[in-house]
């Protein structure tokens, strides 16, 4: 109780801070004559679900859910010609995932040599596809809810960052467009009460406890090929996670470690022309994993393998300053174990209402129409699972400076 009161006193005062600026500008911290300013943002999003059939984020969102909030920080300083110094606090709540708990974000050095090479260190975003770099920045995006076969929400501590280094430029082609790219190398730190840790909670047996994720190496990058026509772009992302492990503890035969690796590929294609946003991404992943058990001295006593894979299509059009309308179709389709049932797909089909009333205000109103139960990844909250459609209502409100 003393936690969630501390962590609704945060929120509450954040929010405050954002309405007392009540515009879009940063605030500028000058530090003298001589050296550039700290330029310092934030923002606040809650949003509320409510579903018809089963409960998906949120544990209870058949009743109507809040548990749907995110808050950050962030300042910016440019020291020096061509270099650029960024962090960000953040703090979410997405159903059991993120519990107000606040961490860095990220925190990054980066020096720019030309428009063809760039290097950055510290606490990154992972590049990968449109949206993953962006995932907290509610204002740059249509929708209240992304789809979540690629975007999931409560897999923040999996997809969103690393701590190491990264290469990154823009190569021109003359007449035939040119090429960003980004590479990068790190450890991913996973949360505790993350999206992971929930995932592999979801699947233990009953009486069986998870006990801690390892320090995963993470290697990947993104190329995006910016072509002739104005607006239009084609992108290819992949990445490499070495060594991911975990121990658990179930029954029989007790303490158990399962480690193994992932590979994951992302490929999109976007175009924009006047008021119109047109969006293509599919990505899947490959998970395996060899499970241990220490009673057995260590010995292999079994073997996971996933194998998913995403695909959507949206659209959105810009009405004028303060109006926009998107939606998009989506589907989910797990060809291990699940494949079988409704565990195994998930479609949605989405349809959103942006309202912006002022620059550092945005309301978003959204429905989804859903098949299958693949993404639910809830099984204490939805005892029964089947193919039957179902609905889902989702609103969110965003303060900004």
């Amino acid at each position: 109780m003393i936690k969630s009161k501390s962590s609704h006193q945060t929120i509450l005062t954040i929010t405050a801070a954002i309405l007392a600026v009540g515009s879009a500008q940063a605030y500028e911290l000058k530090l003298n004559d001589h050296i550039p300013p700290v330029d310092f943002h934030g923002f606040l999003s809650q949003g509320f679900l409510a579903s018809s059939d089963f409960n998906y984020l949120a544990d209870n969102s058949k009743e109507g859910s809040f548990k749907f909030t995110e808050a950050g920080i962030n300042a910016s300083f440019n020291p020096f010609p061509r270099t650029r110094i960024t962090a960000q606090g953040f703090m979410f709540d997405v159903g059991n995932v993120g519990d107000y708990h606040p961490f860095l974000d990220y925190a990054s050095a980066e020096y720019t040599f030309n428009d063809e090479i760039g290097i950055r260190a510290g606490r990154i975003r992972r590049p990968a596809g449109i949206y993953n770099h962006i995932q907290d920045v509610d204002v740059a995006r249509t929708f209240v809810l992304l789809p979540q076969g690629v975007y999931d929400a409560r897999w923040r501590d999996w997809s969103a960052g690393l701590d190491g280094g990264e290469l990154f430029g823009t190569i021109s082609l003359n007449k035939l467009g040119s090429v960003a790219y980004e590479a990068y190398a790190g450890m991913v730190s996973m949360a505790d009460n993350g999206g992971i840790q929930s995932l592999i909670h979801n699947g233990l047996p009953p009486g069986g406890t998870f006990n801690g994720i390892r320090t995963t190496p993470v290697f990947g990058g993104q190329l995006w090929y910016n072509t002739p026509v104005d607006g239009l772009r084609f992108g290819a992302a992949i990445s490499f996670f070495d060594g991911f492990s975990y121990d658990i503890t179930v029954p029989f035969p007790g303490k158990i470690n399962a480690e193994g690796d992932s590979f994951t590929q992302q490929f999109s294609a976007e175009y924009t022309i006047k008021n119109w946003t047109f969006q293509v991404e599919y990505y899947t992943y490959t998970v395996r994993m060899d499970q241990r058990a220490a009673a057995f001295g260590g010995a292999k006593i079994g073997s996971i393998v996933d194998t998913p894979a995403t695909w959507y299509t949206a659209a959105s059009y810009r009405f004028n300053k303060y109006f926009e309308v998107g939606g998009y179709y989506t589907q989910y389709r797990d060809y291990g174990t699940a494949a079988s049932n409704s565990d195994g797909h998930q479609n949605d089909f989405a349809l959103c209402l942006r309202i912006d009333p002022k620059d550092w205000w945005t309301v978003k109103i959204e429905g989804h129409y859903l098949d299958g139960t693949g993404l639910l990844r809830d099984n204490a909250h939805n005892p029964i699972r089947d193919d039957r459609g179902w609905l889902m209502l989702a609103l969110k409100t965003t303060f900004s400076f």
